[in-house]
């Protein structure tokens, strides 16, 4: 009997541990799939993911390349039809204009004009007229004391500066150069293109009045800019004149007071010849 009971406590231990080694087997195969489910579940949302991902990326770069574009767009310079070059045409001393040269003018409404008769460019004095009867309408009078000047009145004002200086004790050659940052050599002077107008005083005094203010307000809505600006003078060549001011085109006025360019700046720009 007891040889029979230790066999029988020997044959219960080994089943036992065959149990146990068993359940062992089982965890580690259900642990190992369930750790593949896990690793396949993490793979698959990282897939998911990726589209959304690069299509965020994608929207953002396509955000840059729109914001670029438009900042491209908004700082290029109009482009200019060969039909409307005159509107930008420089007269200077490095572009005087051909001894053949004419323009078609017509009438500044009387009542903005100091003398009978002035007048302007053709294609442009509308817009001239529309501005001076604007300011008109907004209580400033403003006043064209001088405008379209054939080659021979430009000749004779030029001539008149040469000798005021020439009474001063200057030489011919340094009262030439004197009178011409002040008076335009001939056939070098907006006046002669029909485009340019002197407002109510050839004073530097003129910035300080409500005209002035009206212009700088309003000027470039009809096409025109201040010609020969303060800040400009080493490159206009001429002395800062706060009273005279060219037609230039609504769009290219607008374009010339945000980049801060005077006419011989901005033809350089757009690149244009003559």
């Amino acid at each position: 009997m007891p040889q029979n009971t230790h066999a029988r406590k020997k044959r219960r231990g080994s089943s036992a541990r065959r149990a146990v080694i068993s359940l062992l087997i089982v965890t580690m195969i259900l642990l190992i799939v369930t750790i593949a489910l896990l690793v396949e579940n993490l793979s698959l949302r990282a897939q998911l993911a990726e589209p959304e991902d690069n299509s965020s990326a994608n929207s953002q770069i396509s955000d840059t390349v729109s914001d670029n574009s438009s900042e491209e767009s908004s700082s290029k310079a109009p482009t200019v039809a060969a039909a409307d070059k005159w509107k930008l045409r420089v007269a200077n001393s490095e572009n005087v204009l051909p001894a053949d040269f004419s323009v078609e003018t017509g009438l500044i409404t009387p009542a903005y004009a100091r003398d009978q008769g002035m007048s302007f460019d053709a294609r442009a004095v509308g817009d001239l007229n529309a501005m001076l009867a604007a300011a008109n309408k907004d209580g400033v009078n403003l006043l064209v004391i001088s405008c379209f000047r054939t080659l021979t009145k430009q000749t004779n004002l030029y001539n008149a500066e040469v000798q005021k200086w020439l009474n001063r004790g200057y030489s011919e050659e340094n009262a030439k150069a004197k009178a011409a940052t002040i008076v335009a050599v001939p056939g070098t002077s907006d006046h002669n293109l029909g485009l340019a107008v002197d407002l109510n005083s050839v004073e530097e005094s003129f910035e300080n009045t409500k005209q002035f203010d009206w212009l700088q307000e309003h000027a470039a809505e009809y096409g025109f800019v201040m010609r020969y600006p303060k800040h400009k003078q080493e490159i206009t060549k001429i002395i800062y004149e706060p009273w005279h001011y060219r037609y230039v085109g609504k769009e290219h006025a607008a374009k010339m007071n945000e980049l801060d360019m005077c006419l011989e700046e901005y033809v350089e720009y757009l690149g244009i010849e003559f």
